[in-house]
């Protein structure tokens, strides 16, 4: 009898212990596996943007709602932790080599499509019963699942994901130009809305240098030594940098002739020493605004004006933008980024999360991920707490607190990247890339300087601005593009495709601007040794372009007009 009353209370006490760590999953109707201890352990490889997001308020917070939505413990190892750009340029080697955590941080495109179909990352489809949030974002991409999917129905990225709650196209970075308006304020000058007007403009702005009367060194500056100078201007000539979807067809726009236009013009401003000739090795054009050295920079990140140029310039000195000139012949001039309203993917998905495909319980680890797709997350991440951090305007619109507004603009961003929240740009808390809000980015940062015909100086916002200012048609065909279906290997060779050509048009199509090496842009057989040049970066090219035209899906253009 004690024996069978043993085993009662034994069969009782296991029965006890079963339902501590049992876990019924967070989707219902839908069984996962068991976790022994009741807990998920993993490994996450995430880079660092500038703040160690992993032991921020924000990062504590998202793992007790993941824990609390999942039903289980959390025990994750962050590993990587290098800057941004070393990450990068680490995944396809870690890739290669089959070095991978459990999840991690991806930013290579299409490049993952052929680790994916060697059993390396995870196919995230063949988990779909396992996602509830991620769906939605799905559905604004053209195409759909369809939109997102490989030949054979795979899918290995969780793509980075947005939410325009303003419903505005506006601009990413590259999509306005910073001007001194101090300077142009001072002898009655505005910003060009033409190209002949900003050729025009240059040319007054250095004559005042070269009288003394404005203390400057050179009109014209490069944001920062890895942007192309040309990127600033491309939208203009109405071309691109890489491989793109042109309105008629994918093409390479640094061999279009539009492309070449443009290079010979800007070779005009260089010689006419508009240009700064250090544009290519200086790391930063943020010395050279906040000090006076330059007038105007036609490639800089949002945000520069208002986060870093202005609160650091040295008194009287005021940036500001307006929107990109349009050369007569094109109309008005593309912008960069235009986004899709409501929840999407983006038109030109590079980032996201994979997952190894060996993790142990990728059921749990697919849920964990698309739980970041919900308000729940994205909205706190992006914003903070309600009543900490974020509170709502009276017209409607959320804008953080005093603890952040009370202090100078400049030091906004680094209080905010403490916190973990994920509009500073300095820190990408839970595990990157959550979505991201539109109406958050420009909103912890003052009013910025614009200039518009309409409105003359005003002050306006970034993201909001590049959509007024610039109007409907300056959405670049490339942010509308169509649905292209290619295997994974055309796909692994577009990647290689557009990486080997735009390295080689960025050093030798600067060449064309500063003459360099005896460069000539009017030299028809010299721009023809180009082309082929930067063709044989590549094997195939020409094969390659018309197999991915013969694969594109006009009809999915309809999308946009639904």
């Amino acid at each position: 009898m004690k024996k069978l009353l043993a085993l009662a209370v034994a069969i009782i006490l296991a029965l006890g212990c079963m339902s501590a760590f049992a876990v019924s999953g967070p989707i219902e109707g839908v069984d996962y596996p068991e976790l022994p201890d009741g807990t998920l352990h993993l490994t996450v490889a995430v880079p660092n943007f500038g703040t160690d997001q992993t032991t921020t308020k924000m990062q504590k917070l998202w793992q007790e709602k993941m824990e609390e939505y999942l039903g289980v413990k959390l025990d994750i190892t962050y590993t990587s932790g290098l800057a941004w750009n070393d990450y990068q340029g680490n995944e396809a080697t870690n890739l290669a080599a089959k070095e991978l955590a459990d999840v991690n941080t991806y930013s290579q495109g299409s490049l993952v499509n052929e680790y994916g179909a060697a059993g390396v990352v995870l196919d995230v489809n063949k988990y779909a019963e396992y996602m509830k949030y991620y769906p939605e974002f799905v559905a604004g991409v053209i195409g759909g699942q369809e939109g997102i999917n490989n030949p054979d129905g795979s899918s290995y990225v969780f793509w980075d994901g947005y939410d325009n709650d303003v419903n505005l196209a506006g601009g990413q970075s590259f999509s306005a130009y910073g001007y001194r308006f101090d300077v142009l304020k001072e002898f009655d000058l505005k910003p060009a809305e033409t190209w002949d007007e900003f050729k025009d403009l240059c040319a007054t702005l250095k004559g005042l240098i070269d009288s003394g009367e404005v203390e400057a060194d050179y009109v014209l500056h490069n944001g920062a030594s890895w942007m192309a100078f040309y990127r600033g201007f491309v939208g203009t000539f109405h071309t691109w940098d890489t491989l793109y979807w042109n309105g008629e067809e994918f093409a390479f726009g640094p061999i279009e002739d539009n492309f070449r236009l443009m290079l010979t013009e800007l070779h005009e401003l260089f010689e006419a020493g508009y240009i700064n000739p250090e544009y290519q090795t200086d790391d930063s054009a943020d010395n050279e605004a906040t000090t006076g050295k330059v007038l105007i920079v036609p490639t800089n990140w949002a945000g520069s004006v208002v986060n870093t140029w202005n609160p650091q310039a040295e008194e009287g000195i005021e940036w500001g933008l307006a929107y990109l000139p349009q050369y007569e012949d094109f109309g008005a001039a593309w912008k960069w980024g235009s986004k899709i309203t409501g929840k999407n993917l983006g038109t030109t998905r590079t980032m996201g999360i994979i997952i190894n495909a060996e993790t142990e319980y990728p059921e749990w680890v697919v849920s964990m991920i698309d739980y970041q797709y919900s308000p729940d997350i994205y909205l706190m991440l992006n914003w903070g707490v309600e009543g900490e951090d974020w509170e709502l305007g009276e017209d409607g619109m959320r804008k953080y607190t005093a603890k952040f507004m009370d202090l100078p603009v400049g030091e906004r961003p680094q209080a905010l990247a403490d916190e973990g929240i994920m509009s500073s740009a300095s820190a990408r808390t839970g595990i990157a890339f959550v979505p991201q809000i539109f109406s958050t980015i420009p909103s912890y940062g003052d009013a910025e300087p614009w200039w518009s015909p309409e409105k003359g100086y005003y002050e306006g916002r970034y993201w909001f601005d590049t959509a007024i200012n610039g109007g409907p048609d300056s959405i670049s065909p490339f942010d509308r593009a169509p649905l292209v279906k290619l295997t994974d290997e055309q796909q692994s060779a577009q990647s290689k495709l557009k990486s080997a050509c735009e390295k080689y048009a960025k050093t030798e199509g600067n060449k064309f601007i500063t003459g360099e090496d005896g460069y000539d842009i009017t030299d028809d057989a010299q721009w023809e040794a180009y082309v082929e040049g930067l063709k044989s970066q590549y094997q195939g090219f020409d094969e390659l372009l018309q197999i991915i035209n013969e694969n594109v899906d006009l009809d999915s253009l309809k999308y946009y007009n639904d």
